[in-house]
């Protein structure tokens, strides 16, 4: 057999089966995280609860899976290897149906408020078929194991308690604060980033995946931080939206996205997940601030210009093309981009390409030449005399004066 902790088991469940597992071995605080992080409500689900879960796990038999399944159609597996007792967290074998859920609701005496918020929790859940995590764990336990006994199959079906009061309705009130909290952050989050607010935003991230210490934490926590792909996933979209607004240019943002994501589906621990996803947030926010500090009040027409430019600045950039991306005359996109960005047309195109050539010059071994021909200009003397009219230096005196290879 080979050598665990249970942890090394926990991971190996949850990257092969797609379901959090937790192990049990006798702390009663553990069953009362569980109900607290899980349970939608004991009524509703009284599987979930702590007690009904003590139960379980004090009947249980070794080699044998359990396959629990609620009036909701939510499930969860037990099973116990070695000195522990496995618990996955819920899932969901079929998708949600609106009409089966309030017939559910109206038969146990529930009102049709409690609909928005069962639906917002059991969406929220995997989509999983319980038979195929049942295999793969005995994949997984015989890979521990080899010698371990094949493990037999249970059903738990258990209803729904049979306990109304004397009107026959459930007297609850249904809280979504914790959703309403939850967009907020969120908001604040985007406005950050467009911003360029970066730190500010390292707090504001902080507060993001460990909002839970004062709240629901199926809705934040076990979003952000347990569930590290589906979590980040969220925040890589929300801040590359964010930047986008800000004016970065997609290529950039693809750019910085993808290389995040090239690491991402690399790891498989979560807490570097999560690493290099902040990361990415970071950068973004950074791009963000140096749009802003650019041109901040641009129109969406000039915007586009000028992100053509970016991308294009080393080709014959003929006015024609920008004036189909601006959707303007001649007359009125040189006039609209002089006065937006105080620089004409071909001063920006200018100034862009001097900016690479400096950066380049600064940072490479490259020859002056060669970096003339890649920044746009064939002509070497003629390179010389722009970059010159720009920096009030040679590209050799501005080499010379600013290498950071020297």
């Amino acid at each position: 057999m080979l050598n665990y902790s249970d942890n090394d088991f926990s991971l190996l469940l949850r990257n092969i089966t797609g379901c959090i597992f937790t192990s049990y071995s006798g702390d009663d605080s553990l069953l009362e995280e569980y109900e607290k992080t899980n349970c939608f409500n004991k009524d509703l689900q009284p599987l979930f609860t702590k007690s009904e879960l003590f139960s379980l796990i004090s009947n249980i038999k070794p080699n044998t899976y359990y396959r629990v399944i609620d009036s909701l159609g939510i499930g969860m597996i037990l099973f116990r290897f070695k000195d522990s007792t496995w618990i996955s967290y819920p899932f969901v074998r079929k998708e949600w149906d609106r009409e089966k859920m309030e017939r559910i609701l109206a038969s146990s005496s529930f009102t049709a408020s409690f609909l928005p918020s069962l639906e917002l929790y059991y969406t929220s859940l995997p989509l999983l078929s319980s038979t195929r995590m049942m295999h793969l764990i005995s994949s997984i336990i015989r890979s521990f194991a080899p010698n371990e006994n094949e493990f037999d199959f249970a059903r738990i079906e258990r209803s729904i308690k049979e306990d109304r009061n004397e009107e026959g309705i459930k007297e609850y009130s249904v809280d979504y604060s914790s959703v309403y909290r939850r967009y907020d952050i969120e908001n604040r989050f985007i406005r950050m980033v467009k911003e360029g607010n970066v730190e500010e935003l390292r707090t504001g991230i902080s507060e993001m995946i460990y909002f839970s210490s004062n709240s629901d934490p199926s809705l934040f926590l076990e979003f952000y931080a347990k569930n590290a792909s589906s979590g980040m996933s969220v925040l890589r979209t929300l801040t590359r939206k964010a930047a986008e607004e800000a004016g970065v240019n997609v290529v950039t943002i693809d750019r910085i996205t993808q290389r995040a994501v090239q690491k991402i589906n690399a790891e498989t621990n979560a807490d570097r997940i999560i690493k290099i996803t902040l990361e990415m947030v970071i950068k973004l926010a950074e791009e963000a601030r140096k749009a802003r500090s650019l041109f901040s009040n641009l129109s969406p027409a000039i915007s586009r210009c000028i992100d053509y430019i970016r991308l294009h600045y080393p080709e014959e950039i003929h006015l024609s093309k920008l004036m189909d991306i601006a959707t303007m005359s001649k007359a009125s996109l040189t006039r609209r981009f002089l006065k937006e960005t105080g620089y004409t047309i071909s001063s920006f195109i200018r100034d862009t390409r001097c900016y690479h050539a400096k950066r380049l010059l600064e940072n490479s071994e490259l020859s002056i030449k060669e970096i003339s021909s890649y920044v746009g200009y064939e002509d070497y003397n003629y390179f010389t005399k722009v970059f010159r009219s720009v920096t009030k230096h040679t590209p050799r005196e501005y080499r010379k004066q600013h290498s950071k290879r020297l």
